[in-house]
C-alpha cells in the first residue's frame, strides 16, 4: 500500500557487484551516505539520496519494505511513525539506521483506509446495515448480485439465523466489529481480536468489486458458508466501501463468477 516512483535500482537490497560497497560500513557512516527528506513538513512524502551510490531500503517502522533503489520518493500511508534505512554489507551483515516521523497531514492515501478507519485514520466501529434495501445478509449471484439476491435476510429476521447458527453475539443489537489502524487490528463482539488485510489487485472484475479483505485470528459478524456446514469464512470481496457503508461478498467454496455467493452489508456507526 505504499506507492513508490523513481526506483533506479532492482528489489535486490545489496550485492557483491555493487559499486557503492567496496567494504563493510557501519551505522553511523551508512547515515552519513543517506540523505531521507520529507517533502513537505509534516506531510507523508518522503524523499531519500545516497552518496557516493549505495543501494539501500527504506521500511516503516512495522519492518514493511517501502523503497530499494539508490534514490527515489516515499509516500507513506497510514500510520506512519518511523523509517528505517538498512544495507548489507559485503559480508552479508545488515547495517541499519532509524528516524522518528511526524506526520500531521497524510496526501495521496488511497481512500479506502479512511474509509474502512474512519477520516482520521483511527478506528472505526461497524455494525449492520440495518437501513439497506437488500437486507443485512444473504446469498445471491457471484459476480453479479452486490447485496443478497436470492434469500435476502432482512433485520426483522436475521437474529434467529445468528442464533441458530450460534453466533448469539452478531445479532442486529448486539453485533459490531471495530476496525484499528494501528497494527490493523479487528475487534468483534463475540470477544475473539484478529487482523484484516485487504489486496486492491485482487478485484474479480472491473465494475463489480475493488479487491479483496481479508480476516485473521476472527471471522466478521456472521462469516461463515452456510450451505458448506457453516464453515468459517476469512477472505472477501471488497464490493463497495465509503464513508459510511461497507458491502462484503464471499464466493460459495469452488464456485467462480456466476455461481453462489453470501454478501454482508455493514454501516459505520455513527
Amino acid at each position: 500500500m505504499i506507492l513508490i516512483t523513481g526506483m533506479t535500482i532492482s528489489c535486490d537490497p545489496i550485492t557483491e557487484s555493487d559499486p557503492g560497497m567496496s567494504a563493510n560500513i557501519t551505522a553511523e557512516q551508512l547515515q552519513s551516505r543517506v540523505t531521507l527528506t520529507q517533502t513537505v513538513a509534516g506531510q507523508n512524502k518522503f524523499t531519500f539520496s545516497t552518496n557516493p551510490t549505495l543501494t539501500v531500503q527504506v521500511l516503516d517502522q512495522d519492518g514493511a519494505i517501502l523503497a530499494t533503489g539508490t534514490e527515489g520518493s516515499i509516500v507513506g500511508t497510514p500510520p506512519l511513525t518511523g523509517l528505517t534505512v538498512r544495507a548489507m554489507n559485503q559480508d552479508a551483515s545488515i547495517v541499519s539506521f532509524s528516524n522518528d516521523v511526524t506526520i500531521t497531514e497524510y496526501v495521496d492515501v488511497p481512500s479506502i483506509y479512511k474509509q474502512l478507519f474512519g477520516p482520521e485514520y483511527n478506528t472505526r466501529t461497524w455494525v449492520w446495515d440495518t437501513e439497506a434495501t437488500d437486507g443485512v445478509w444473504g446469498n445471491g449471484q457471484y459476480g453479479t448480485n452486490v447485496g443478497p439476491g436470492w434469500w435476502i435476510v432482512q433485520a426483522a429476521d436475521f437474529d434467529a439465523q445468528a442464533i441458530e447458527k450460534g453466533y448469539p453475539d452478531d445479532t442486529i443489537d448486539k453485533g459490531w466489529m471495530i476496525f484499528t489502524l494501528g497494527g490493523k487490528k479487528v475487534e468483534v463482539s463475540r470477544g475473539e481480536t484478529g487482523s484484516i488485510s485487504w489486496d486492491l489487485s485482487k478485484a474479480l472484475k472491473d465494475g463489480y468489486d475493488i479487491g479483496t479483505l481479508t480476516f485473521s485470528g476472527t471471522i466478521p459478524l456472521l462469516g461463515i458458508q452456510v450451505n458448506d456446514g457453516n464453515m468459517k469464512q476469512y477472505e472477501y470481496h471488497i464490493i463497495s466501501t465509503d464513508e459510511n457503508h461497507l458491502r462484503l461478498c464471499a464466493p460459495r467454496p469452488g464456485n467462480g463468477d456466476g455461481g453462489e455467493a453470501f454478501f454482508w452489508n455493514f454501516k459505520a456507526k455513527e
